[in-house]
């Protein structure tokens, strides 16, 4: 029997649609207004009991009217937004389908290259057609069919917001992901974008070529000329995408062609150099007073570097090329400091590996000025005369081909003999070297002063942290050691505000170890959740076990009993509980030390090597106070968090600044570039102080590699290695609700594995996206997952896709990809291990990851705009239906039968509106 109400609810959606059809230009904005405020959010189902299941109807005519009327920008806005409702709502493909057999990608792509479109027109635009490229392969090819590339990549070029830049590069990145039929399309789109103008659009560009690059079998040979033109760049950013790019690019078939561009960059023509004009940019508004082509030289001469550091076949390849002709050129131009520079670092990594080059150099140089490029090749150039860079400048050093084997044979033969040793033996090697005497402290006074001079700042100005207060007054050593190294294992890797609050509630519940050890790995990892990073939690755990059963319940009382009997606890861990809590003479090197402690004696190498590592232990150790172990390790802490940060230091507030060389360093350069510049104005410079340096220079295993940046000041040290780009993944999560016993939510999770990522923790079906599959394959083997769990069916028409969540660890840039399924009349008992129903209290106080509850905050912000716009709904029939009046019975019937046939209703109406309109 059909539902009474249906021919009601049929006569009031065609009377909609009537006063659609009959609409002028002001009554459609009325209409479309209400309905993308009451339709905000809504599923396909629901859409569907909106408009008595056709809902089709009126997408057709929203799509149609937005085709005739997209260029008088009538109603635009709206328009999109409304259709941007019907195709964020369909949990398949119905309205899709429709919105693209009526011209909805051609229509959109239109509007993206009208020249009289608006910016934010556009932009929603450009996020229908992301919409349409996420929903799987094949529309992405629609969208390269249409010729979608090239407009998206125009309009890229040209957006002038970092928010309308941003969501191009998006789409540009989808339609590059599992489209293998247009990816060459796709990559030489992007090679031609790299001529726009806007850097952040560049910067985006090269990104994503990187990303596509790597997918790709060969490079094309067009991809030279643009990118080495990106050297030109003066943004940084830009400048590092393009280098990192062409390092990408060394093994693939243009590295000949790249090779031969960048080392001619080295000796640029002097036509290039004359039509070079000082240029004026208009995002920095500054006049530049480098030219281009000497920027673009100092980048090609780091890129070389860079390359033949990485590999030796390289490195023999660029000097048959001709490389060290053009970097003495570089190293002579001192019109461009950073030229100098870049060049200098270049040719000692070739005078190194190259016994010929050494030989042919010394000859040109001589043998002084040989002497001291070897020795001080970063500032090498500020010795340099007129006569002496003029040389290099035009120098005819010749290196044959002959000459290039026999270096390379040796180098590799070295390199040889230097594998057969032994990885001790290399490392005892590099960790043994004496440093030189700048970088320690030799004076016994000097450390008694900075000491006195640093607890004095301590006392006075330090943070009340609760450990530090337990530490201070807990009587019980036993107490006080467990609470010092709880108090050190959450602060791994965590800010101290975040740690305050799990720290209180942990000491509250567990304020010994025996009470730790008596709790369930479930209870701490419920603790844990929210602070990352949890195997910790579970560390500290198994530690509080092993103390209890295997040493008696007393924890360990030397720094060398705690890095043993421990799990979890390194080197800086046992060295803070034993200075804090068990008073043991150590130093402690933890990050905010490893900052601080190479400032002040200036080491610049990579502060993750053996050397740097060892040679800041011994530091610390010298450092430290014999009577107030603990408070020394905490102020060298203290410093380094709130006085010697980052990329803010307050150097005007150190209370070891007198001891600091990186500060002497600046003062002095400052001071210099001050009496230089009144010597330029006429008066008469005074002598120059000499900035204090280490004297063994390039030979010093501490000294940076990288030359010395004014702009950074302090925040030269520490030089770190470059981080790894985190993995990205993409995964398919599904949010499976039944109604409980009392009517309640209740949330289906599963635990992970014991071993792993967030090992042992609680989360929601999940699934692993494979780029090989296609998105309905997996939703597929979700809702398997699930149905195994279940015992039950579970199809892939019950997901209801209500956006992303992106969650950043670490090493993986994970993205939620969440779904959601409401289970009613179906067995919904578990049939598997490890799963439970949730209610909402009890997954509140479960052991889940921060990914999960950013999970269950986009499900309730989506619930809570469904409710809102029900609400609004309920209120606007209370007021408007009473003007509604029924249809007689006769045309109820005819009508119902019209739109069970399929077809648009009063079309020709419409179609004669919208011509009287336009």
């Amino acid at each position: 029997m059909s539902n009474p109400e249906e021919p009601a609810n049929i006569g009031r959606v065609l009377s909609f649609l009537r006063d659609w059809d009959r609409g002028d230009r002001a009554v459609r904005g009325r209409m479309l207004s209400t309905f993308v405020g009451q339709s905000s959010g809504k599923t396909c189902y629901e859409l569907e009991g909106q408009f008595a299941q056709v809902s089709s109807l009126f997408l057709a005519r929203l799509t149609t009217w937005m085709r005739l009327t997209y260029i008088f920008g009538t109603f635009l806005g709206l328009q999109l937004r409304a259709i941007r409702i019907f195709l964020s709502a369909s949990g398949h493909d119905q309205y899709l389908t429709e919105f693209l057999e009526d011209g909805g990608v051609l229509t959109l792509l239109d509007i993206l290259s009208h020249a009289e479109s608006k910016e934010e027109d556009k932009a929603e635009a450009v996020h229908l057609l992301l919409t349409v490229s996420n929903a799987g392969r094949k529309y992405k090819e629609m969208i390269c069919e249409s010729h979608g590339v090239e407009v998206i990549a125009e309009y890229l070029a040209k957006s002038n917001t970092e928010e309308t830049q941003d969501t191009a590069w998006a789409l540009l990145e989808s339609l590059s992901h599992w489209n293998p039929k247009y990816q060459h399309l796709i990559y030489k789109s992007l090679i031609a974008l790299m001529a726009c103008r806007s850097p952040k659009a560049q910067q985006m560009v090269l990104h994503t070529l990187r990303v596509v690059q790597s997918k790709m079998k060969t490079a094309h040979h067009s991809i030279v000329e643009p990118l080495l033109n990106m050297l030109r760049s003066l943004h940084l950013d830009v400048k590092d995408e393009a280098t990192h790019l062409i390092l990408d690019l060394k093994c693939s078939e243009v590295r000949p062609v790249l090779l031969r561009g960048l080392v001619a960059l080295l000796r640029p023509v002097q036509e290039d150099v004359k039509s070079q004009q000082i240029t004026e940019e208009a995002e920095m508004m500054v006049m530049i007073g480098s030219l281009p082509v000497f920027v673009q030289q100092a980048a090609a001469a780091k890129t070389i570097r860079l390359l033949a550091e990485e590999d030796q076949e390289i490195s023999h390849a660029l000097v048959s090329l001709g490389v060290i002709q053009g970097l003495l050129c570089a190293l002579g131009n001192k019109e461009h400091t950073d030229a100098q520079i870049q060049a200098s670092l270049a040719l000692k990594h070739f005078v190194r590996s190259f016994p010929v080059i050494e030989e042919h150099l010394e000859r040109f140089m001589g043998r002084s000025l040989f002497a001291a490029f070897v020795n001080q090749a970063e500032t090498f150039h500020m010795n340099l005369d007129e006569t002496q860079a003029e040389n290099l400048l035009t120098n005819k050093v010749n290196i044959s081909m002959r000459q290039s084997k026999r270096g390379v044979v040796e180098v590799i033969e070295s390199a040889k003999a230097k594998r057969k040793r032994t990885k001790t033996a290399v490392k005892e090697e590099e960790t043994t070297a004496s440093p030189s005497s700048y970088h320690t402290f030799t004076d016994p006074a000097a450390v008694l002063l900075l000491r006195s001079e640093l607890l004095t700042w301590y006392d006075r100005e330090k943070r009340e942290l609760p450990w530090r207060t337990l530490a201070l007054t807990e009587p019980d050593l036993n107490i006080r050691t467990y609470a010092v190294w709880v108090s050190e294992i959450m602060l791994q890797q965590t800010q101290v505000a975040t740690v305050i609050d799990y720290y209180n509630k942990w000491m509250k519940r567990w304020p010994t170890v025996q009470d730790l050890s008596a709790a369930t790995l479930e209870e701490v990892n419920q603790m844990w959740a929210g602070l990352g990073y949890y195997s910790r939690g579970r560390r500290l755990h198994e530690g509080a076990q092993k103390v209890v059963t295997e040493l008696k319940g007393q924890m360990p009382r030397t720094v060398d009993s705690l890095l043993k009997e421990l799990p979890g606890v390194g080197r800086y861990t046992a060295a803070a509980v034993g200075s804090i809590a068990l008073g043991q003479v150590t130093g402690a090197v933890d990050g905010n030390v490893i900052r601080g402690l190479c400032r002040l004696r200036a080491i610049g190498a990579d502060s993750t090597s053996p050397a740097v590592t060892e040679a800041l232990w011994d530091l610390a150790n010298t450092l430290v106070d014999p009577d107030r172990p603990g408070d020394f390790n905490q102020a060298m802490m203290e410093l380094g968090a709130r006085v010697c940060t980052p990329k803010g230091a307050v150097c005007s507030q150190c209370p070891v600044q007198s001891h600091c060389h990186s500060y002497r360093k600046v003062h002095v350069k400052q001071e210099q570039n001050s009496k230089k510049l009144l010597g330029k104005l006429g008066g008469k410079a005074s002598s120059l102080h000499d900035i204090e340096d280490c004297v063994i220079g390039g030979t010093c295993r501490l000294c940076p590699s990288d030359p010395w940046d004014n702009a950074l000041g302090v925040h030269n040290f520490p030089r770190k290695p470059a981080k790894k780009a985190p993995r990205v993944e993409r995964t398919l999560t599904c949010v499976v609700i039944r109604r409980g016993d009392e009517g309640e939510e209740e949330y289906l999770l599963t635990q992970r594995p014991d071993k792993g990522l967030l090992a042992g923790l609680w989360e929601f079906p999940s699934l692993l996206l494979d780029e090989e599959s296609s998105e309905m394959k997996q939703k597929g083997a979700l809702c398997a997952v699930i149905s195994g769990i279940l015992g039950t069916s579970v199809t892939e028409t019950l997901l209801q896709h209500i956006g992303d969540v992106v969650h950043i660890f670490s090493h993986i840039h994970q993205t939620y990809v969440v779904h959601i399924v409401h289970l009613k009349d179906l067995d919904t008992q578990t049939h598997t291990e490890n799963t439970h129903w949730l209610s909402r209290a009890a997954l509140q106080e479960a052991a889940v990851s921060t990914g999960v509850k950013k999970i269950v905050k986009l499900y309730d912000s989506v619930e809570s705009q469904k409710e809102q716009t029900s609400k609004n709904g309920k209120k606007q029939n209370a007021t408007g239906v009473k003007n509604n009046k029924k249809l007689p019975p006769s045309k109820k019937t005819k009508l119902g039968a019209e739109s069970s046939g399929g077809r648009q209703l009063s079309l020709s109406c419409f179609f004669k509106a919208v011509k009287e309109e336009s």
